[in-house]
């Protein structure tokens, strides 16, 4: 039987961890149901369309990383579409040898699904800032909507370490357009984690969940360590050469 905490631990609970601990309550609740001879299918259903919402500063993050992001991808595709236009154009991401965005746009990684990856940043960052705006208003999601979003998340941290590799190793420069979305992906990736486990639907036991919460800065943080080690090591040299 599940321990139920006393008057002064919930006192002492932040509003999104007691809102963490009654949806797990509610999960065992479900489950002792269908112990006592419940429908599976029911419960399967229940669980699966438990919906939750979000504590206020995760739905303004989601906002504010919609707004960077769409920013960004914009600036991305109409630097495209000028050198479409003027092969020799001056591009706004230009700013030295190592910090430029000119040669790479037109590359097939900048192209993976048949379409420039700023068209697909730019809707992913869409539907960014529609969750957020819908969290901000009180909306609850259900649960294959938080596994969609963490799955997502989960995906473009994966993208965000396949470019690096491919601006070290393939194009020798870095975007600077391309720096922007990564760090807001890599927040926004840590920070939805972190809510999802909160809100239960992660499947973690409660004090691995806040843990994971409490600790979305230190992910985000590693991640954001990590790439700055990446980018200073390879391009010492040419770091060295332009502080000379």
């Amino acid at each position: 039987m599940a321990r139920i905490p006393t008057e002064a631990e919930i006192d002492a609970m932040s509003e999104d961890e007691l809102q963490a601990y009654l949806a797990s309550a509610q999960d065992r609740d479900v489950q002792a149901v269908a112990a006592q001879g419940g429908t599976a299918g029911a419960e399967d259903v229940a669980a699966w369309l438990r919906a939750t919402g979000s504590s206020r500063s995760y739905a303004l993050l989601l906002i504010v990383a919609g707004l960077i992001g769409i920013a960004a991808s914009w600036e991305l595709m109409a630097s495209e579409l000028k050198v479409l236009r003027e092969p020799l154009a001056d591009l706004t991401c230009d700013i030295n040898p190592l910090v430029s965005c000119a040669g790479t746009l037109d590359m097939w990684q900048g192209n993976l699904l048949g379409v420039p990856n700023s068209f697909i940043g730019a809707m992913a960052f869409a539907v960014l800032l529609v969750l957020g705006l819908a969290l901000a208003s009180g909306v609850q999601l259900p649960r294959w909507m938080w596994w969609g979003v963490v799955a997502g998340t989960v995906c473009a941290v994966v993208l965000v370490a396949w470019f690096l590799g491919v601006s070290v190793l393939t194009f020798g420069k870095l975007c600077p357009l391309c720096l922007v979305i990564w760090a807001v992906t890599i927040l926004t990736a840590a920070s939805t984690w972190g809510e999802a486990a909160l809100r239960g639907h992660l499947g973690l036991p409660e004090p691995a969940a806040r843990r994971l919460s409490q600790a979305r800065w230190w992910v985000a943080g590693a991640m954001y360590v990590i790439v700055v080690a990446v980018i200073l090591i390879a391009f010492w040299d040419g770091w060295a050469a332009l502080l000379r």
